[in-house]
């Protein structure tokens, strides 16, 4: 990177710093700024921006969103680091900062991408080149290109990156959802209309690919018909092959799994116990809990499948790679509804 002009924070006039015109950033989500803004007011800017100078002005190289909070909340003077950049640096390191921070949609990174090999070539001539870079798979760059090509409205309905687990905004949908939809269907049209329908519901992924999968090989089949048979359908609660017989003979009655479980898995519900498929047993939910692992009780092995808790510990490692005492897991309490199909 090229040496700083200004190693030390000084304060300038706010009048004098523009926003950055190479920022990939297409919007900025209004209550998170509201929110920066609030506390500027509170506490002033604490960050400095990182800007360079051009002319007797400055832009904004990092920190778009503390410039614009600022000038919202009616700073005169703001903290700043000087220092030299060329424009694809800028870019870079706007790329940067926000796939790392995952603020940024997917097609937002996409454009970034796209710009610094159309206009940066010898420096970034390939898509291994920026993954290295900014420390993503090629797998991810070629996604993010991937959804750069996608109809416009369909761009619009991608969320800005979530955590898997966390419920994605309301209206949109994820860019997991969105890239599977732009490699399984092929009409544009047909794109947007599944994308549209899938935001509008709480549909999780795992759903929103079966949708997908579904109208890809049944295209004359309306998109709504085909979310409410997948909604409708009771939920397929995965287990390994040497969990079908345990359950069978009534041994195993519960199973504990990471993160949350889906909507459907609740108290009365019944389930599809499945090793891929078909489901070869009906569960009925009796309870659900959250424990730590370390709080595991020989009697909670005994449920899982008969085992000893030092049995079970083995199993659990086989299959997450690691036992660790302060995971909180949830446990799924059932019991097999005798008579059912199998």
């Amino acid at each position: 990177m090229s040496e700083a002009l200004v190693k030390s924070v000084i304060e300038i006039d706010l009048a004098k710093v523009h926003p950055n015109r190479l920022n990939p950033r297409l919007e900025i989500d209004s209550q998170t700024l509201n929110e920066l803004t609030s506390s500027i007011k509170k506490t002033g800017l604490l960050q400095p921006l990182i800007v360079r100078q051009i002319n007797d002005e400055y832009e904004v190289v990092i920190g778009e969103r503390r410039y614009r909070a600022a000038k919202k909340a009616g700073l005169k003077r703001v903290p700043v680091i000087i220092r030299r950049f060329t424009d694809d640096e800028v870019i870079e390191l706007s790329l940067i900062e926000n796939v790392q921070r995952e603020d940024l949609s997917a097609v937002e990174k996409g454009n970034a991408c796209k710009q610094l090999m159309k206009e940066y070539p010898n420096k970034y001539p390939t898509i291994d080149t920026i993954a290295e870079k900014v420390g993503v798979s090629s797998a991810t760059v070629n996604s993010w290109l991937q959804l750069v090509q996608a109809p416009r409205e369909l761009q619009q309905l991608i969320a800005p990156s979530p955590k898997i687990g966390v419920p994605r905004q309301e209206g949109k949908i994820d860019y997991d959802t969105a890239v599977t939809i732009t490699r399984q269907i092929k009409e544009p049209e047909k794109q947007v209309e599944v994308a549209r329908e899938i935001a509008k519901r709480p549909v999780f992924r795992r759903e929103a690919r079966e949708v997908i999968a579904r109208v890809s090989k049944q295209p004359e089949k309306p998109v709504v018909e085909v979310i409410k048979e997948v909604i409708e359908a009771p939920y397929e609660l995965p287990f390994r092959l040497d969990h079908m017989e345990p359950i069978l003979k009534d041994i195993k009655t519960q199973t504990s799994r990471k993160g949350i479980p889906d909507p459907k898995v609740k108290v009365g519900a019944i389930v599809h116990a499945s090793v891929w498929q078909p489901h070869f047993a009906d569960l009925r939910v009796l309870s659900i809990e959250r424990k730590k692992l370390g709080e595991f009780t020989e009697e909670d092995a005994k449920r899982e499948g008969g085992y000893t808790l030092n049995e079970f510990k083995s199993v659990w490692k086989d299959i997450h790679g690691e036992w660790d005492d302060n995971e909180s897991v949830v446990i799924i309490h059932f019991e097999r509804i005798k008579g059912a199909t199998t």
